[in-house]
């Protein structure tokens, strides 16, 4: 029976540090975490231009698209159809702003 206890005592002092450690390393797996959610996007995003304005102003193109220029913003539709604009300025575009007359626009049925 004394060799049975001893060897009972000596797995058991070898059991109690595995389960303490085991205990202490079961915190969240963040290797295994969903991504964070894409961000929201802005709550002061722009409205694009109205389909009016779009008719009656000549474009800039850039980057193969048309561009155009309304209310401080440059607006081109991305390749799902929807609009889209810079946030921030490109060089070429800052260039032609200074071209940008807004007030060239086509008026029908004006006299």
């Amino acid at each position: 029976m004394n060799r049975l206890q001893t060897m009972f005592s000596k797995a058991l002092v070898l059991a109690v540090p595995v389960a303490a450690l085991a205990m202490a390393a079961s915190g969240p797996a963040h290797a295994q975490d969903a991504p964070p959610p894409p961000p929201a996007p802005p709550a002061d995003v722009p409205p694009p231009p109205p389909d009016a304005y779009i008719a009656t102003v000549q474009p800039e193109y850039y980057e193969g698209r048309p561009v155009y220029f309304y209310n401080g913003n440059w607006y081109f539709h991305d390749r799902g159809g929807a609009w889209n604009y810079y946030r921030t300025e490109p060089a070429f575009l800052h260039d032609r702003r200074g071209h940008w007359n807004e007030h060239a626009r086509y008026h029908y049925n004006r006299r």
